[in-house]
């Protein structure tokens, strides 16, 4: 087995199944529609989503180095192919839905479900895919935790299956779901960060600034060293 070409298609199946989440958001406006209106809106929210869930999948280990699930065992890599099957199916069945929720500003309940099951649905699987893979990063050594990572996905998964019992109408649905997938896309960003690093980049000043803390440093421990080593000689 090919495992590079068996990932590379398998990502590219997900991505056209998200592509289908893409076109079910167009829509042909009439001059009452121009400006910013609620279907507007709710296109933008499902560019939104699909655009986070694609974010989401392809950075599924939630770690900088991992043992891929396919490498990892046989057991662990037929999981990850298998959970591919519920993800898409979820995915399809909730861009169904989108299409419906762009085009109308009231739909039935059961379209609710379609949306809201599907997308947390898709979110759960895509944290059991996470969980498949190893991870190598040493404990503590980023901001956020991968299993706090990835037991929040499952956490937004939970909460996007319960929304249509809130009775929202379209609009609010797709907002809530794509402020969910953005804050998941943010905090893990952030949860990636190694501790200490900063989050933004230091500029040419404080890069030299610290650059020359660290040389007073290294020429303090150096100095340390070299009169411990003379008083070792001394004391012989």
């Amino acid at each position: 087995l090919n495992i590079e070409h068996f990932l590379e298609r398998t990502a590219a199946f997900v991505v056209i199944v998200l592509g289908e989440m893409v076109l079910s958001v167009v829509y042909h406006a009439t001059p009452a529609q121009v400006g910013f209106k609620n279907i507007y809106g709710k296109a933008i929210c499902g560019l939104m989503i699909a655009f986070n869930f694609c974010w989401l999948y392809f950075d599924a280990e939630c770690s900088h180095r991992f043992l891929h699930a396919l490498r990892r065992h046989w057991f662990t890599g037929l999981t990850f192919t298998n959970l591919h099957y519920p993800l898409s199916a979820a995915l399809i069945l909730a861009g169904a839905a989108t299409s419906r929720m762009t085009q109308e500003d009231e739909v039935t309940e059961a379209i609710n479900w379609y949306f809201g099951g599907g997308l947390g649905v898709a979110m759960f699987t895509m944290a059991l895919i996470g969980f498949t893979h190893r991870n190598l990063d040493p404990t503590g050594t980023t901001r956020l935790g991968r299993n706090t990572q990835l037991g929040l996905r499952c956490a937004v998964g939970v909460v996007m299956i319960c929304l249509p019992l809130s009775k929202l109408n379209p609009l609010e649905m797709m907002g809530t779901c794509a402020g969910l997938t953005s804050f998941l896309v943010v905090e893990e960003t952030f949860g990636k960060l190694h501790r200490g690093e900063p989050i933004s980049k230091p500029n040419a000043s404080e890069q030299d600034l610290h650059a020359q803390r660290n040389d007073e440093i290294t020429e303090t421990t150096s100095k340390v060293g070299e009169t411990k080593e003379g008083l070792t000689r001394k004391a012989d």
